[in-house]
């Protein structure tokens, strides 16, 4: 893998994913609110913390142990909205309404 210098475009993008992936990661496994917004302050600060890391090599060893991090806690069964592929409404036929949507005679 090529090595992505600090502080580029392309670089952002890739903390970026990493950080949803973490958030994503917490909802997975968080069973009340106040558990879930204290895992992503603390996602949030140990993200901060190596906000200024300038030298590639230790960007790096940052991000594959963040990805390590993240292959160690994926959830088994992750949530997964109701309308999206492998969700629980995902492509049900509704029935289209015979009657007037709006009841009266215009």
């Amino acid at each position: 893998m090529s090595q992505i210098l600090p502080f580029t475009e392309a670089n952002t993008r890739r903390v970026s994913s990493l950080f949803r992936q973490a958030m994503r990661t917490a909802f997975d496994h968080a069973l009340r609110f106040d558990l879930y917004r204290q895992a992503t302050q603390d996602i949030r600060a140990q993200f901060e913390a190596n906000r200024e890391v300038s030298d590639p090599e230790e960007l790096e060893r940052i991000i594959g142990a963040t990805r390590a991090k993240l292959r160690e806690w994926k959830h088994p069964d992750p949530y997964i909205p109701p309308c999206r592929p492998g969700g629980t409404k995902y492509q049900r036929n509704i029935p289209v309404a015979r009657e007037p949507l709006v009841p009266g005679d215009w």
